[in-house]
């Protein structure tokens, strides 16, 4: 059986897909926007993703923590012991947060996200995707700092959050996907936590 070449090139991320032409726009200056339209507004709630793990793999992963952690003590690195158990509490300290809500809103001008304004100029193009059994609309930004912005929305609001949006970004069917995103899912769907 041969695999096609196609396969593997999509699954190394490298596709025979043109980039998209949606460059950044030059010369953008907010203060030379057209009076501001709001389009749609809604309450995103923001919750860390908590999922529970099964007994087994937690009975595992507690019996290997135990014996690494004495074998970091036999070896006398309380520094990375003090580094790890910060990490963790960190971790719990994020799961025990309370669930809040924070207003979104898209207009003419761009995304406002609580106190924080992502002009169009800034946004490069959205998707929806399912994750912890709810839908959340992504939008890809061309800054680093952040890459991705996340929002949870009502489910009955999709199509005209989508419409809002497709107005002045790109909407794409499919979340575009590198070799190290596809290789994580890869990985992730084989381990049941």
């Amino acid at each position: 059986m041969q695999i096609p070449y196609s396969k593997i090139l999509n699954f190394v991320g490298l596709t025979n897909q043109k980039p998209s032409d949606n460059k950044r726009p030059d010369g953008f200056d907010p203060q030379t926007l057209a009076p501001k339209e709001i389009y749609v507004e809604w309450e995103s709630v923001v919750k860390a993703e908590v999922k529970e793990m099964n007994k087994r793999f937690s009975r595992t992963f507690i019996i290997i923590a135990v014996v690494i952690a004495l074998l970091l003590v036999v070896m006398k690195e309380f520094g990375l012991i003090f580094v790890v158990a910060s990490l963790i509490f960190f971790l719990v300290s994020l799961n025990r947060l309370p669930e809040h809500s924070v207003h979104v809103e898209a207009s003419s001008h761009g995304i406002k996200y609580g106190d924080s304004m992502y002009y169009w100029h800034d946004l490069r193009q959205f998707f929806f995707k399912q994750i912890a059994g709810a839908e959340i609309m992504i939008v890809d930004t061309y800054t680093y700092l952040p890459g991705r912005l996340f929002f949870s929305f009502n489910p009955a609001d999709k199509a005209k959050i989508k419409e809002s949006l497709d107005k002045h970004i790109t909407y794409l069917s499919v979340e575009p996907m590198s070799f190290l995103d596809k290789l994580f899912e890869n990985v992730k769907s084989k381990f049941n936590i």
